[in-house]
């Protein structure tokens, strides 16, 4: 059975990075765990990315030693991800406590879940080796289960979410949370993401707040300071945000009178993550 050494890293209290994936790239992911982040998610909540494909990243994560997570609806389509061998699953927009309560059944096996029982795939060894009891023990142990919290409604109904046993981290979307706020101003935002860390943390449980990003970074030590452990890197930021820094200072090195090259673009700055108010 492969460990899960993330799971493990936040048990021990450390920070964790990882980087949001929105490709089809398993290169990609070598070089993520080569290089040395903490996990990879991907991101099945917003690209078109087929079951195969998916398979095929959570192998080359495992090949570089790296956990692998899936960012997905809790549906019937994230059990044979389950199977092959993903190290956790984030499931958006949990609304209350009744939808985090179907979450634990369909990702942990008894006594805590119903998962669907299956050992015949490559979680399980393909079957060989295995004591079926023991290790479906070992997954409810090595599972890796985070619900997002991405709306005031489901803020305000956060005692019955957090008294659900069998979740083991929340990560808090500041986006769609302050449009479901009314894009209140900054300020405000924070002051209610603040209070769902806290809550979270008192509850024993692990917090992400966001996405880390190239223009906000010291938003790190704000959230880590307050209770936050995981953090993510957006890919689609980390490779533009690299490539047009790596560009400019190439062409920095060129002398003037020889280039008359337009401005790199911008990358877009959402207000909730720029680092001033």
């Amino acid at each position: 059975m492969r460990s899960n050494h993330l799971k493990a890293r936040l048990e021990q209290g450390k920070l964790v990075i990882g980087c949001l994936l929105a490709y089809n790239a398993p290169w990609l992911v070598e070089v993520l765990g080569t290089v040395g982040y903490d996990f990879v998610a991907i991101d099945l909540e917003h690209e078109p990315l087929d079951n195969e494909s998916v398979a095929n990243l959570i192998r080359a994560a495992d090949g570089v030693n790296l956990p692998s997570l899936v960012r997905m609806p809790c549906t019937e389509r994230l059990l044979p991800f389950l199977d092959a061998g993903v190290h956790g699953v984030v499931v958006p927009d949990i609304l209350d406590r009744s939808h985090a309560e179907k979450v634990v059944e369909m990702t942990r096996f008894h006594p805590i879940g119903c998962r669907t029982y299956y050992t015949q795939t490559r979680s399980a060894n393909y079957g060989i080796g295995i004591d079926e009891r023991r290790w479906t023990q070992q997954m409810n142990e090595r599972q890796l289960v985070i619900g997002m919290i991405e709306s005031i409604c489901a803020v305000e109904k956060l005692d019955g979410i957090l008294a659900v046993a069998g979740i083991d981290g929340y990560h808090v979307g500041p986006l769609d949370l302050a449009q479901s706020m009314g894009y209140p101003p900054k300020d405000e935002l924070e002051r209610v993401i603040a209070e769902v860390v806290r809550r979270v943390r008192a509850a024993g449980k692990y917090v992400a707040v966001g996405v880390v990003t190239p223009w906000g970074m010291d938003s790190l030590p704000k959230w880590a300071l307050q209770g936050a452990q995981i953090f993510n890197v957006p890919s689609a930021w980390l490779l533009t945000h690299m490539a047009g820094q790596f560009l400019g200072e190439v062409r920095a090195m060129a002398p003037a009178e020889q280039h008359d090259w337009p401005p790199i673009p911008a990358l877009a700055h959402n207000p909730y993550f720029t680092s001033d108010k």
